[in-house]
């Protein structure tokens, strides 16, 4: 089985604290083969409001010095989570011709309501009793969701946790049943395959492992074959974890292949 974890967070992340030479340390000490370290960038920030700056100086120095320090320990990877890209698609091509050559990896990511709600990060709001604002926050994402897949296919490599507004949805204690968004999950599977992308089974650290077996089937079933797996980690404490555990569902779902990505190419490695 090979061991990967390409969706991990350092010090450039605004969230984390962790040098990428830590990360890496973990890595290593998990059984990793390959490591890619996917820092944010949202174009949206916290409050709703436009941001998008992205520290490449500082993310290329401390990826060149852990790339070198862990030489034949590790595969080291330079990946970005980009954020909210149907927002503001140019600046998001920008961010992305920053990382020039040395850019492997794009994770596309939806963090904020976009068009609704004062374009917020998710994590600022309030769904405890309210049905009604959890259907919305769903109906937000994968319709955004759609654009990304099928009008800037160019600013994402991996489709990142799709199911998103559920992690906070089932943090204030409601839920929604996955069927209820089996057809608008297909039809954006359908174009994530069609378009040569990739599905991110993301474990959230170990805890978010319940729905990939049903997205999983669905995406296989829409002639998905790319997937990749993260751990959302933010420090060395988290790296890896549930990343065995989803190549298990991943392999039970039918995929042969993980993926990973250099170059922003896949490269399938056989499970």
């Amino acid at each position: 089985m090979y061991l990967c974890d390409v969706h991990t967070h350092s010090l450039v992340s605004p969230d984390s604290k962790a040098p990428l030479a830590a990360m890496a340390e973990a890595a290593v000490s998990a059984g990793l083969k390959e490591l890619c370290v996917t820092d944010h960038c949202d174009l949206l920030g916290w409050d709703g409001r436009p941001a998008g700056a992205f520290d490449w100086a500082a993310a290329r120095e401390q990826y060149r010095a852990a790339r070198a320090a862990f030489d034949g320990r590790l595969i080291l990877r330079l990946g970005l989570e980009l954020g909210s890209a149907p927002f503001d698609p140019e600046a998001a091509r920008a961010v992305l011709a920053g990382g020039g050559d040395e850019l492997d990896f794009v994770l596309g990511s939806l963090h904020n309501w976009i068009g609704d709600e004062g374009n917020i990060d998710l994590y600022f709001s309030k769904f405890a009793g309210d049905e009604a604002l959890c259907r919305k926050a769903m109906d937000n994402g994968l319709s955004r969701t759609w654009e990304l897949v099928t009008r800037y296919p160019d600013c994402y490599d991996s489709l990142a946790h799709v199911s998103y507004p559920l992690r906070y949805i089932r943090r204030d204690g409601m839920d929604l049943p996955l069927s209820d968004y089996e057809e608008p999950l297909r039809a954006i599977f359908t174009e994530v395959a069609k378009t040569g992308h990739a599905l991110e089974v993301n474990t959230s650290r170990g805890q978010d492992m319940a729905d990939w077996p049903l997205l999983l089937r669905w995406f296989r079933e829409c002639g998905g074959e790319l997937v990749t797996v993260g751990s959302d980690a933010h420090g060395p404490q988290d790296a890896a974890k549930g990343v065995p555990e989803a190549l298990g569902l991943i392999r039970a779902a039918g995929f042969e292949h993980i993926t990973t990505f250099e170059k922003r190419k896949p490269v399938t490695h056989r499970l």
